[in-house]
C-alpha cells in the first residue's frame, strides 16, 4: 500500500468547535467517565456509511478445494503466547517485545498447525509433505525441496518504518521467526535461501534484530537499501527491489502494478505469511488515517507489498469507487500470477495481535472461541492464534467468518457505543471471484498467459459462530468445501 496522508493540523482545528460543543453534553460527560484508556472521545462522529455487510447463506461451497486434505484450514490458539498489557500509547512497552510475546510458544503454534495440516507426526515430515504436494500439483515434479531453491516469505509491514516505536499492528517478529526456524531447522532450507520481504516498507528494528539473532544469513528485501536508522548486520546487507515485469492483469489499466521485485520473481516458492486483519474502519477514536478501501487484508492483499504500483490498484478495490458489488478485482490476478500467488507453497495468518483496519492497534476478540476481556483496553487478553492452509481462498473465508463473528456484541461505550469492529461492503466478493475466476460473478474471465485461470480455492461461510462448522465438518465423506480444525493450546487446552 502507498503511504497515507494523516489528519493535518488544520483538520484537527476544524473539528475543535464540534468537540467543544459536544463536551457540554451528558453524552460526552458519560463517555469521559468510561474512558480510562485515553480515547479521542471528542473526535467528530458521523455514522458509518458502507459498513453494513452481512454474510450470505451458510455451507454453500463454490470453487475447488485445495490441499493434501482438500479445503483444510487449521487454527491453533495459545493465549500465553501473546500477553502484551495493552499500553497502546506507550513507546517503550510494545507488543513485539519478547517480554510479552513468546518465541517458543509461537513456534509451538506453527508446529502443531503444520502437522495437523499435513497429517504428519513430526515437523520435518510435515515440510516434506508440503514441498512434495506443491511440486506435484504445481510444477509436475515428484520430489521435495532441493538445496539452492529460494523460499520467499511475504510478511505484512504496512505500519512499519525505520523509526517505528508505536503499537500499530504489523507482522509479529516472533511469528516470522517461528516460520523461519521451521524452514531452516525442519525443512532443511539453508538460511541464505530464505528471503523475508515486503517491498513497500522498511523493516522496523525489532523485526531485523529478532530474525538476525538466530539467522544472520537470511536475506531481507524491503523498500530500498538499508537506511541509516536501521541496525546493521555484518553477515548480509539488506536488499532493495530490482523491478521487472511479472504480473498480467485481466482487465483495467495498469503500468507500475505489473512490476514485481526480481528477487521474488526468481524465487521458487512463496510462503504467504499474512495477518488476520481487516482493511477498513470508519472511526478514529484510537487510530488515525483514512477509513481504508476494501474489507479484508489477509492473503490476497498481502501481495500489495509484492509489486511496485500498489496505488494503481486502489480505485479498483475501493468499494466507494470501482470496487462495487461483483466488480473486477485485480487482487485475483495477483493471486493467480505465476510470479506471485501461483507459486504459493503455503498460506499462513498471524493472528496474535489482530487489526480492524490498515492502520490499527491490536483488537481484543470478545466472542468464542477467544472470549477476550475488552474493558479496559489495557489488559493482556488477545486472539493469540495462528492459521495455516494450502487453500488461499479457504483460509481467507475462515478469517472473514472469524472477524465478522467478533464484530457482534462488541461496542465501545466511550465513543457513541459504536461497534469496535465493522465489515465493509462486499466483504466476500473477492473470495467468490477467486473461487471461480473462469466464471466469476463479475463477468470477467481472469486469464494468465492467455489461458483462463482455474479455481484458486474453495469458498463458503460456516454454519454459525458457535459450532463453526463448514461442509466437510458436517459431512466428512461427501462435503466439497472447507474443513476447519481448531486446536486449543496452553490454558485453552486445559480448560
Amino acid at each position: 500500500m502507498e503511504r497515507r496522508e494523516f489528519l493535518t493540523k488544520s483538520a484537527l482545528t476544524a473539528a475543535l468547535p464540534l468537540a467543544t460543543t459536544l463536551a457540554g453534553t451528558s453524552e460526552a460527560q458519560g463517555a469521559e467517565n468510561t474512558n480510562p484508556s485515553g480515547y479521542k472521545t471528542h473526535e467528530r462522529y458521523r455514522p458509518a456509511v458502507g459498513f453494513d455487510w452481512k454474510p450470505g447463506p451458510s455451507n454453500e461451497p463454490v470453487g475447488e478445494a485445495k490441499g493434501i486434505f482438500p479445503g483444510r484450514v487449521v487454527m491453533t490458539r495459545y493465549p500465553e503466547a501473546a500477553r502484551w498489557p495493552g499500553k497502546w500509547k506507550e513507546e517503550k512497552d510494545q507488543w513485539w517485545l519478547d517480554e510479552y510475546t513468546d518465541r517458543d510458544k509461537c513456534e509451538e503454534m506453527v508446529s502443531v498447525a503444520l502437522q495437523s495440516l499435513t497429517g504428519a507426526t513430526a515437523d520435518a515430515d510435515a515440510w516434506d509433505k508440503i514441498f512434495r504436494y506443491f511440486n506435484k500439483t504445481t510444477r509436475k515434479l515428484e520430489r521435495g525441496y532441493q538445496k539452492g531453491e529460494v523460499v520467499a516469505v511475504k510478511i505484512n509491514l504496512n505500519n512499519s518504518g525505520t523509526r517505528k516505536k508505536d503499537n500499530l499492528c504489523d507482522a509479529t517478529p516472533q511469528t516470522v521467526l517461528a516460520v523461519v526456524r521451521q524452514l531452516v531447522n525442519q525443512a532443511g532450507v539453508p538460511e541464505e535461501n530464505v528471503l523475508v520481504y515486503d517491498v513497500k516498507r522498511q523493516f522496523f528494528s525489532a523485526m531485523l534484530t529478532t530474525l538476525w539473532s538466530e539467522f544472520p544469513n537470511i536475506r531481507i528485501l524491503q523498500d530500498g537499501p538499508a537506511r541509516r536508522e536501521q541496525p546493521r548486520n555484518p553477515a548480509r546487507e539488506i536488499e532493495g527491489a530490482h523491478w521487472v515485469e511479472g504480473v498480467e492483469f485481466s482487465a483495467g489499466r495498469f503500468r507500475e502494478a505489473k512490476l514485481v521485485a526480481k528477487q521474488v520473481r526468481d524465487a521458487e516458492y512463496i510462503v504467504n505469511l499474512a495477518m488476520l486483519k481487516l482493511h477498513s474502519y470508519p472511526y478514529n477514536y484510537m487510530e488515525d488515517g483514512d477509513e481504508g478501501q476494501t474489507a479484508i487484508t489477509m492473503i490476497s492483499k498481502n501481495h500489495a507489498g509484492s509489486i511496485r504500483g500498489t496505488g494503481e490498484l486502489h480505485e479498483y478495490i475501493n468499494t466507494k469507487q470501482k470496487g462495487t458489488k461483483n466488480a473486477y478485482n485485480p487482487l485475483v490476478d495477483l493471486c493467480a500470477s505465476p510470479s506471485l500467488g501461483g507459486k504459493t507453497l503455503l498460506c499462513l495468518l498471524d493472528g496474535l495481535y489482530c487489526g480492524r483496519k490498515w492502520r490499527s492497534y491490536p483488537q481484543h476478540f470478545p466472542n468464542a472461541p477467544f472470549n477476550n476481556k475488552t474493558i479496559p483496553y489495557e489488559n493482556p487478553e488477545w486472539p493469540a492464534c495462528f492459521l495455516a492452509s494450502f487453500d488461499q481462498v479457504a483460509i481467507q473465508a475462515v478469517g472473514l467468518d472469524i472477524l465478522y463473528s467478533q464484530s457482534k456484541n462488541n461496542e465501545e461505550p466511550a465513543y457513541h457505543n459504536v461497534p469496535r469492529i465493522l465489515l465493509r461492503d462486499n466483504a466476500d466478493d473477492l473470495l467468490r471471484e477467486m473461487a471461480t475466476p473462469y466464471d466469476a460473478p463479475s463477468g470477467i474471465v481472469y486469464r494468465q498467459g492467455g489461458e483462463p485461470v482455474p479455481s484458486l480455492g474453495v469458498f463458503e461461510h460456516w454454519d454459525n459462530d458457535e459450532s463453526r462448522r463448514y461442509s466437510r465438518n458436517l459431512d466428512p465423506e461427501n462435503g466439497k468445501g472447507i474443513e476447519f480444525v481448531y486446536i486449543p493450546m496452553g490454558s485453552t487446552r486445559e480448560a
